[in-house]
């Protein structure tokens, strides 16, 4: 384990890396569309198929950081998806072909996933059991602040037609940080030689899995439930209170601040959690907060009560996806974490492609969104449910395959 001063800054780090890469690399584009189309005249059906297209390069980009980690480690490959990150933010604004503009903002996109899944490895190595469900939801939770500074700088810049600047300033904070990071993992000694292909690469990883389940399963099925449930939740947030209870603009953009703000306290308080009762603990208790947050926004309600909802949702949205590879790295170690977690989050991927389609075909059917939103509150108390039946992690293992009683 590192010393307390450098495991702070290492975990502080591990957090930047994580807020650029999913709030600039895959968030600031939906921020700046409008003035971005003014330049560029591209249509909403390139925007439509550029976001699939991420989503599905996020996938490919889990399975792939997952077997670079096994090849050339995990520090590497976080370093090398943060340049990444950085090189395409700064093409961006020069790419003057549509083509070529969705092919950086997939592989920027893209490395919202290449940084999280190593993330795990990093922090079984450098942050003690009794602390990781607390870092590692504030790692989860990290992409709101990247969501924070693309609002200020899209107010800042794109409103008097400088959108590129937004772009430039992101791309530049990302290099900027790849480096900084880089030294500082040279530093940890967690850049050193990549483990060895016949013991950490995908060679083994069918025995190691069948050693650690049934858990294991239920683990990949609390990863596709993490994107069924809270993807349609926000895809189809805006829709509903705006085109279906008449909500101002300005009422729906208080909502989304609040999930934004919600989201980087989130982290702190689940963590905290997570440290004082366990990983499990803190996801049932995510998972009783979407179950809250949907049925408070089913239900007709008034601007105030749509507040506490999303403010439910937001505390529960960002911890998940921190404190499920804390679990696994607790009952797995955290080789066999990392190629868990891999497949986690293209089931992940899955899931929010399955979730998004099947709350179209609900509001299809029923002429309205509510549906959508009692359906998500129905498959979470399913996954509080499931999270149960897993062994506590504040209690010593007697078994790779045991379950709570």
């Amino acid at each position: 384990m590192a010393s307390n001063h450098l495991q702070g800054l290492l975990v502080t780090v591990m957090i930047a890396c994580v807020a650029t890469c999913y709030g600039f690399g895959l968030s600031l584009f939906p921020q700046i569309i409008p003035d971005m189309r003014r330049d560029l005249a591209f249509d909403y059906a390139f925007v439509g198929t550029v976001t699939g297209l991420v989503q599905l390069s996020s996938v490919a980009s889990a399975l792939i950081s997952t077997w670079l980690v096994h090849r050339i480690g995990a520090a590497r490959t976080v370093v090398g998806s943060v340049t990444l990150c950085g090189l395409c933010l700064l093409s961006i604004p020069v790419a003057s072909n549509v083509y070529v503009l969705a092919a950086l903002l997939m592989m920027a996109g893209s490395t919202g996933a290449s940084t999280f899944v190593p993330m795990i490895d990093i922090a079984s190595r450098v942050v003690k059991p009794d602390r990781r469900g607390f870092v590692m939801s504030l790692i989860s939770s990290a992409p709101s602040y990247g969501v924070v500074i693309n609002s200020a700088l899209v107010a800042a810049f794109a409103g008097s037609g400088h959108w590129q600047i937004a772009w430039y300033t992101t791309g530049a904070i990302s290099i900027a940080l790849a480096v900084a990071t880089c030294i500082l993992f040279e530093r940890a000694g967690l850049s050193g030689d990549p483990p060895s292909r016949n013991t950490d690469g995908f060679a083994g990883w069918p025995s190691k899995l069948r050693s650690i389940t049934p858990w294991v399963f239920l683990i990949f099925v609390l990863g596709f439930l993490n994107g069924v449930m809270p993807f349609p939740y926000l895809t189809y947030l805006s829709p509903l209170l705006r085109e279906e209870r008449g909500y101002t603009v300005g009422a729906v953009s208080v909502l989304w601040a609040t999930i934004g703000a919600v989201g980087i306290g989130a982290g702190f308080v689940l963590g905290t959690i997570a440290s004082r009762f366990g990983s499990r603990s803190a996801m049932v208790v995510c998972y009783t907060c979407f179950v809250a947050g949907g049925v408070l926004m089913h239900i007709d309600t008034s601007v105030e009560l749509s507040i506490i909802a999303v403010a439910s949702f937001s505390l529960g949205f960002y911890p998940i996806y921190g404190l499920l590879p804390s679990y696994v790295a607790y009952r797995a170690g955290p080789h066999v974490a990392v190629t868990v977690m891999g497949i986690c989050t293209v089931l992940q991927g899955i899931g929010g492609t399955t979730g998004n389609f099947l709350g179209g075909l609900i509001k299809t059917s029923t002429q309205s969104f509510g549906g959508i939103y009692l359906a998500a509150a129905l498959i979470a108390a399913i996954a509080a449910g499931i999270s149960m039946l897993l062994a506590s992690d504040r209690e010593p293992r007697h078994g790779p395959g045991t379950l709570a009683r």
